[in-house]
């Protein structure tokens, strides 16, 4: 049972793992990939079919151990890194303290390679998990206080930024990610509490429950890490998706206006296949239509306004809708004034005040237009609009 729950563990972590590997040139995202890869290795060497190979390969006994608990120590250290990126607060970014913190971790792995390699050499005696004897002070004595030390340390550490940093995150499923790394960073305590008894007892109840322990710890690091690295891609494909939606309205106003964009529009196809800077692309388009709208609406005359209002029904309609429906209705009507040559008017109405207070519901208010833009209403008054305005023109 318990393989079967550290098999499927490392299968979640290598699978994002694989699937992640750009997360390496993130520094936001590289942490996170690193933990997930380090927690699958230590999953992998808690088999017992790889333990066993191990053994028969190497010929060193207990070596699995000596390197599960190293990459312990560097998830340990890896979450740390990843709470401090997180929470950032100015008493732990300064250059000294970083240095500290990397020579408590450096001074800790050296020791206990070297306390074990004296402790395999010697042939000391030891309990199973490679547990030293209670009663004794030995060389594997030092290695498991140096292990437990830090451990207790950094993980103590991480689990308070984590609590603290909680109420400070907006979005929900990065959100959802901290929390459970501050409850697995809290149980994690849990475990190694029940290692600091183990030294001392001779109790065979402490084992297991360190292991059930432990097991929930990985759990909650596993989903919390595959939620925080895939969040980012989440975006990217939300960011595509708003690109595809804008498209038809973006389109249009950098035809008529090629002033407005850096970039001139592409196919549909083509846009529709570009994946990469999605966020950028986004950014972009929602300012080109934006500086469109400011240009555009010095071709709407007090009479084509009335007429719009007049032929868009008010009662299947929201204010929202109503109003996304007549931006996009005067917007048609513009491009096709400016299109035939018509002048600009002389006082322009002010008909660009309504859209975001930030990017968010900018994207939401232009989103609205464009989904207007398309409809079969504002087609038919837009063109019954455009008729008139062609032959009296």
């Amino acid at each position: 049972m318990d393989d079967m729950v550290r098999l499927g563990l490392f299968i979640l972590c290598f699978i994002v793992v694989l699937a992640r590997i750009p997360a390496v040139w993130s520094r936001q995202q590289r942490p996170l990939w690193l933990v997930l890869l380090m927690l699958g290795l230590g999953l992998t060497l808690l088999l017992k079919s790889v333990t066993q190979g191990i053994r028969h390969l190497v010929g060193i006994p207990y070596l699995e151990s000596l390197a599960s608990s190293l990459l312990a120590v560097g998830v340990a250290t890896t979450l740390l890194m990843f709470a401090l990126q997180t929470s950032r607060p100015n008493e732990y970014q300064s250059t000294p303290f970083s240095h500290l913190r990397y020579a408590w971790c450096t001074l800790t792995v050296m020791t206990m390679v070297i306390t074990f390699s004296i402790t395999v050499s010697q042939g000391t005696p030891h309990r199973d998990r490679f547990l030293p004897t209670p009663g004794t002070f030995t060389a594997h004595t030092v290695y498991w206080i140096t292990y437990l030390l830090y451990m207790v340390g950094v993980t103590t550490w991480t689990a308070v930024l984590f609590w603290r940093c909680i109420p400070r995150i907006h979005s929900r499923l990065l959100r959802a990610a901290v929390l459970l790394f501050a409850i697995a960073e809290s149980a994690f305590l849990g475990f190694l509490a029940t290692r600091v008894v183990a030294m001392f007892s001779s109790s065979p109840k402490t084992l297991p429950l360190g292991m059930y322990v432990s097991s929930f710890h990985s759990v909650g690091i596993t989903i919390g890490c595959s939620i925080a690295i895939i969040l980012p891609l989440k975006r990217s494909v939300a960011n595509w998706r708003h690109c595809a939606t804008l498209y038809p309205l973006w389109k249009a106003l950098c035809e008529a206006l090629p002033h407005i964009t850096l970039n001139p529009p592409r196919t549909k196809l083509v846009d529709t296949l570009t994946l990469r800077n999605s966020q950028l692309r986004l950014h972009r388009r929602l300012i080109e239509i934006r500086d469109g709208l400011l240009i555009m609406h010095d071709w709407i005359t007090p009479e084509h306004l009335n007429q719009i209002h007049a032929a868009i029904p008010v009662a299947s309609l929201t204010d929202d809708q109503r109003e996304a429906a007549t931006t996009a209705c005067w917007l048609k009507v513009a491009l096709r004034a400016k299109e035939i040559g018509c002048a600009p008017v002389e006082d322009p109405l002010d008909l660009v005040r309504r859209g975001g207070v930030d990017a968010m519901t900018e994207l939401r208010w232009l989103r609205e237009v464009a989904d207007a833009w398309s409809s079969p209403l504002i087609n038919d008054c837009a063109a019954a609009i455009n008729l008139v305005q062609s032959e009296s023109h």
